[in-house]
Order: C-alpha cells, then sequence, then structure tokens
C-alpha cells in the first residue's frame, strides 16, 4: 500500500516526554578505616570499591569541597556516567561523610539529575543508620524515578498501529473508516502528547484534579484509536491522582485524631490513628511518612505491652 509523503515523514518522528531512567542509586558512608562502605544500594548491580574511593577523592580533592560533581569514568563502550552528591556533618562529635550517586546511562548529562539527588538526600540522609534502609532506597527510588519518567509516549509506536489497523479496514472494504483512522493518525498523537505535557507539568504544581482530567482526556483518544492497553494504563493513572487530595485530608486528619488520643493518654486509639495515617500514606506513595507513622504506632505498642508486663508482675497473684 502507498502511504503519502506527509504520512511516511509522520512515521518517523519519535517522541520521548520526560527524562531517562538513571542505572542506579548508590548510597556510600565514610568509615575511618575501611574508606568508604556502600549502605544501600537500588537496584542491586556491582559496584566498584575502588570506583567509590576515585569519587571520594574527587569530590575532596579541592578547597571548599565540591557539593555535586558531573564524573564520567572510561571511554567508548566502557563509559560510566555519574552524577555525584556530598555532604559533610557532625554528629556526637563525630564527622559524618555521605555520597548520593546516580549510575547513569552514556547518553544522560549528570548536571541533569542534582535536583533528583537533593531530593534523594533529603529523604535518605536521617536515616543512613536505619535497619530498613535498603527497603526505604528501594521504594524511593522507584517513586521518584517513575515520576521522573512517568510519560514515556512513542509516537512512531502509536501510529504504526493506527496505519495496520486502517490497512486491515481497506482489506475488509471498509474505506470510510480506514480513511476515518488515517486522518486521526495526523492529529491524535501529538495532541496526546500535547495533554501528557500538561498533565506533568500539573503534577509538578500539585494540582493533582488537572492532571487527572488531563490524563483522563488522553485516555479517551486512545479509545477512539483502539489502543485500549495504553487508554486503561492513563484511566488509572487519572483515578489515582483524583484521589490525592482526599487521600491528604484524611491522613491529615488521622494524624490530628492520634495527637488528640495521645492529650487524652488513650495510647490503644493513638495507634488505630497513626496505623491508618501509615496506611494513606502507602496510597499516597509516600515511604518516608509511612515508615514514620508505623514506628510511631509500633513504639506505643511496644510502651502499652511493656505497662503490661510491670502490672502483671505486680498483680498480687505474682507476688503469692
Amino acid at each position: 500500500m502507498y502511504f503519502p509523503i506527509w504520512l511516511q515523514q509522520f512515521l518517523k518522528v519519535l517522541v520521548i516526554i520526560g527524562e531517562f531512567m538513571p542505572r542506579a542509586l548508590i548510597i556510600l558512608d565514610w568509615d575511618r578505616i575501611k574508606g568508604p562502605v556502600v549502605k544501600a544500594k537500588y537496584p542491586e548491580i556491582d559496584f566498584d570499591p575502588d570506583l567509590a574511593m576515585k569519587i571520594f577523592m574527587a569530590h575532596t580533592a579541592q578547597e571548599p569541597i565540591e557539593t555535586q560533581l558531573a564524573l564520567q569514568f572510561g571511554s567508548g563502550e566502557t563509559t560510566i556516567k555519574i552524577a555525584s552528591r556530598f555532604t559533610q556533618f557532625k554528629e556526637k562529635g563525630i564527622m559524618r561523610r555521605h555520597l548520593f550517586i546516580l549510575l547513569l546511562n552514556p547518553e544522560e548529562n549528570p548536571k541533569e539529575f542534582f535536583k533528583l539527588l537533593e531530593e534523594f538526600e533529603k529523604n535518605l540522609k536521617s536515616e543512613i543508620d536505619a535497619s530498613y534502609l535498603p527497603e526505604l532506597v528501594k521504594n524511593i527510588y522507584i517513586q521518584k524515578t517513575s515520576s521522573q519518567i512517568s510519560i514515556s509516549f512513542d509516537i512512531e509506536e502509536l501510529s504504526n498501529k493506527i496505519i495496520e489497523r486502517s490497512k486491515q479496514l481497506l482489506d475488509q472494504g471498509e474505506i470510510q473508516k480506514a480513511q476515518s483512522l488515517i486522518s486521526k493518525a495526523k492529529v491524535i498523537p501529538s495532541k496526546i502528547v500535547e495533554l501528557l505535557q500538561l498533565a506533568e507539568n500539573a503534577v509538578k504544581e500539585k494540582k493533582y484534579i488537572i492532571a487527572g482530567n488531563y490524563y483522563e482526556s488522553a485516555s479517551k483518544l486512545l479509545l477512539e484509536v483502539d489502543e485500549t492497553t495504553l487508554m486503561q494504563q492513563y484511566h488509572e493513572k487519572a483515578e489515582k491522582l483524583k484521589k490525592i487530595p482526599t487521600l491528604q485530608k484524611e491522613r491529615k486528619e488521622y494524624i490530628e485524631n492520634a495527637i488528640k488520643a495521645l492529650k487524652k493518654i488513650d495510647f490503644s486509639e493513638a495507634i488505630e490513628w497513626y496505623e491508618a495515617a501509615a496506611k494513606r500514606s502507602k496510597e499516597l506513595d509516600d515511604e518516608i511518612k509511612a515508615v514514620e507513622y508505623t514506628k510511631k504506632a509500633e513504639a506505643l505498642a511496644a510502651f502499652l505491652e511493656a505497662e503490661r508486663e510491670s502490672k502483671l508482675k505486680e498483680s498480687p497473684e505474682n507476688n503469692n
């Protein structure tokens, strides 16, 4: 089948919105004897200890110390690109030094990931010594990178599918439907890209309901060209975004109720509210708050159990 020039050119266009995905996040802690030690990493990949030392040296070789660095090691197929953030502070009289490292792909610009590293440091710095750090790193990495690459839309792939469907309609003698579908191939893919851009901008501004409406509009356009799988994905994303304001409001109320219960010294009720707040935090993909409220509930439960055991020991039956 012959396709007009505009359509041949159109099918060559590939548009990807969003950022590339880093290969891994690695957190290093400086040990006075061992040097840089990996505290956590995700995904689980091999990381050369010599490379860790080179990165530390690169940060500390100058005065003042470089907080953020865009680094490259090797060349050709062995090229390793790194975005690195260095932080140091005193804790109980001891100088702590940490590195937050993103291993990148050869085509990526490390400087574009500095903002993301700042967010990782902000969310993880106080949890460096926690036993649950690896799981927390995993959850936050997935959360942050998915928001960075949440839109990956291939115009060429969608257009090819539309054209293939139009060919099938022509073979079935459905000429009018085929022509209608081809005309949609001119407009719909680029319109979807525009809607997804608007949606992501709204998410960044925390206008979640507006973002959800944009995603819903994109899903309806995908339904027009029978792209049901992708349509369902964006529909689900729209529904999830629209729930965020309600979930945030409920979580706030749960925390307020927990504080009120604590003031009444009703620890059992406070535990229930903190557990509810942790559940809402997970629904919001806010792993840090989920961990925080879970820890508060567990601490209160441990206190109640200790109180119960203490009363049992003091009971007349145990004293006889």
